[in-house]
């Protein structure tokens, strides 16, 4: 970990739980279209109608799989931003600003139940490029959980 994330650690709390609730949003949303999609078995007999169907369940199932993975990461990261919010004596729906640079404000807070709750309040103008900075691309990993055809 670099200096400049040990800084910001709770802001990077607060953007990570931010980007797993979209991603968790995708995630469901892809899990509810291969369930409503899914291909029924109304006594086929054809040994091939039922790969697709197996084909079928099992990308279903692999949509719930990483749908669950998802919720399970939102909540532990949940946890450690309530984890700090105690430590501060933060009393709930006390709504913290949370500026990420170059790409949006969050606005958090924790309610009467100590559910997180976060909203992306705008969008932000990307930082300016620095020449005596490298910046290495990271490729996003919501993507790892596509269906590869061939498998």
């Amino acid at each position: 970990m670099n200096l400049e994330s040990k800084k910001m650690e709770f802001t990077n709390y607060c953007k990570r739980y931010y980007e797993l609730l979209q991603q968790w949003d995708e995630l469901e949303n892809k899990f509810e279209a291969r369930l409503e999609n899914a291909i029924p078995y109304t006594g086929q007999t054809d040994v091939g109608e039922l790969d697709a169907i197996i084909q079928c369940n099992r990308r279903i199932q692999k949509a719930r799989a990483a749908a669950d993975e998802c919720i399970k990461t939102l909540q532990q990261t949940a946890g450690t931003i309530t984890l700090i919010l105690q430590y501060f004596e933060i009393p709930p729906n006390t709504c913290l600003t949370c500026e990420i640079p170059g790409l949006y404000i969050l606005q958090l807070w924790m309610d009467d139940e100590q559910a997180i709750n976060c909203i992306k309040t705008h969008d932000l103008a990307p930082l300016e490029e620095d020449e005596n900075i490298i910046t290495i691309p990271f490729t996003d990993s919501r993507n790892d959980w596509e269906d590869d055809e061939d498998n």
